[in-house]
């Protein structure tokens, strides 16, 4: 469950913190609810163990410096974001 909670969270990092010239905005948006739909159909379980990974995630993103402050903020925003 690890790895596929690894990779919604950096495949939406990805999304939402990459620049324009990178990833079209309003396609990043519809992929970015494409992935709060398919989570909010999650089993409870798969809903706890991804807010879970989540706050792991931000944990270890916070402890490596300040450049890495915005993106811990947006994982450990992403459940809640992606209403779960």
């Amino acid at each position: 469950m690890k790895n596929l909670c690894q990779a919604i969270i950096w495949s939406s990092c990805f999304l939402e913190l990459s620049p324009d010239d990178i990833v079209d905005p309003d396609s990043a948006v519809k992929a970015l609810e494409d992935i709060a739909t398919a989570l909010q159909a999650a089993t409870e379980d798969e809903k706890e163990a991804f807010r879970q990974e989540c706050s792991e995630e931000a944990l270890r993103l916070e402890k490596t410096g300040a450049q890495s402050a915005k993106t811990a903020a947006f994982v450990r925003s992403l459940p809640e974001a992606n209403g779960i």
